[in-house]
């Protein structure tokens, strides 16, 4: 969208050999904005997207996902579709629909993790989880959501009552119960929710400083013409992709079949999803002109990226099924900053001079960022429902509620597809999801 042939040529041009006519058969964009100002304007969504995590999460509690998720999409859609236009109205209109959007999306994720507290059985939510959020073609997506989708398994008109029956027993009816009240004393004063929240803010850091700024690196500094800029911008989506299924699969699995307890594959995801995508960046920063390799290196740090789904994301649902939704956004929200202040800081960095070295101090401070949340992440991270997080208001009767942590509960059902009570280990058969594995 830019045109720099008002500027002189950024020095990289001839760091990675682009000769003349290279430059000369560049198409220019017709907008004039300086590196700056990119960075600003990369950063409005997440400038509005800041201002709505934590409400998503207490509307979903109050009014229902099914309405504050759809919604969202809807409006989202509409702000869409109308940014390429504003883009010509001026630098602020473009601006405000992205800030639009960014406020619109905002109660997403944490209406999502608050329905999957009530969707997902313990031993299926890192797959789960790590599915739905890969994302879909949101206007597609709106009528089978509004048709197929709704808050809890008890509103389902269609759900069998045996699957009924074995969401309510292994999730527990705590988590499904729509009351509202939130600890938040104890929440804001819990160890593990700072914990994520850290965590979350150094992944995002990572992961945003590519979502908003790697095209600019591939065009001004590593040469790619705009059809393979494009092309290589969603190689990075994809592999991350793929890394957040497959590994969201895989941790099920391990669980299920008892190869590894919940918080060592839970430790093991976090590392991998933490301490690889800083070691990669980072790397690709030293390769210099050798374009293939850097853009490998590149797709392989955000692909490990992924991991962090069905590493600590999911987590938010473990630690506190019926607050899962409270406690994503309040993660999200702090961790939204990372998305204004990255680009930001690119902008800043590469304002005067757009070169390999001062993109390899870009990756740097994303990697250190990386490496701080991985070791937070780690030495806070639990995956037994916290104290606070059992409401005993909504608890009416002992046996009617399981509350069981993700501990006891791995090595409890195995294989089987059972679940026992705690007072007198009454064998309740259940009929099997088909998506345990």
């Amino acid at each position: 969208m830019v045109n720099n042939t008002g500027d002189e040529p950024p020095s990289s041009l001839d760091e990675c050999g682009l000769n003349a006519s290279d430059v000369e058969n560049t198409e220019y964009g017709d907008f004039y904005w300086s590196s700056y100002e990119q960075g600003i304007l990369l950063g409005a969504y997440f400038y509005g997207y800041v201002w709505t995590g934590i409400l998503g999460g207490w509307m979903e509690r109050k009014f229902g996902g099914y309405k504050v998720y759809g919604t969202s999409f809807l409006l989202a859609s509409v702000v869409t579709m109308l940014t390429p236009a504003s883009a010509w109205w001026g630098f602020w209109a473009c601006f405000a629909m992205r800030f639009l959007l960014g406020f619109f999306q905002g109660v997403v994720f944490p209406s999502h993790h608050g329905m999957w507290g009530k969707w997902a059985p313990p031993l299926e939510r890192s797959k789960l989880i790590s599915y739905s959020s890969s994302g879909l073609l949101t206007l597609v997506w709106l009528a089978f959501w509004y048709w197929l989708v709704f808050d809890a398994p008890d509103d389902h008109p269609r759900i069998s009552e045996n699957e009924r029956r074995y969401l309510l027993e292994s999730i527990g009816e705590n988590v499904v119960d729509k009351g509202w009240h939130v600890p938040w004393t104890s929440v804001f004063s819990s160890l593990q929710v700072w914990g994520l929240t850290i965590g979350h803010f150094c992944q995002n850091w990572g992961h945003y400083t590519l979502l908003t700024s790697l095209p600019i690196y591939l065009d001004q500094v590593l040469g790619f013409g705009l059809a393979a800029n494009g092309f290589i911008s969603s190689l990075t989506s994809l592999t991350l992709w793929i890394f957040m299924m497959f590994y969201g699969w895989l941790a099920d699995v391990a669980r299920q079949r008892r190869i590894m307890s919940t918080i060592l594959v839970r430790r093991l995801l976090v590392s991998m999803g933490m301490f690889l995508p800083a070691i990669f960046l980072v790397a690709s920063g030293y390769i210099g002109c050798n374009r293939i390799l850097s853009v490998m290196l590149i797709a392989i740090s955000s692909g490990f990226s992924g991991c962090s789904t069905p590493g600590f994301k999911v987590n938010h649902v473990e630690i506190a099924p019926k607050y899962g939704g409270i406690l994503f956004g309040i993660t999200n929200t702090a961790s939204t900053i990372a998305g204004f202040l990255a680009p930001l800081v690119v902008g800043i960095l590469t304002d005067d001079q757009n070169t390999i070295e001062q993109w390899r101090i870009v990756f740097w401070i994303a990697g250190i960022i990386y490496c701080i949340g991985g070791v937070v992440l780690l030495a806070t991270l639990k995956v037994d429902v916290l104290d606070w997080a059992i409401d005993p208001l909504s608890v009416k009767k002992e046996d009617e509620a399981i509350q069981v942590d993700m501990v006891e509960l791995d090595f409890r059902t195995g294989h089987s597809n059972e679940i026992f009570h705690d007072e007198d280990r009454e064998t309740i058969p259940c009929v099997s999801s088909d998506l345990v594995m």
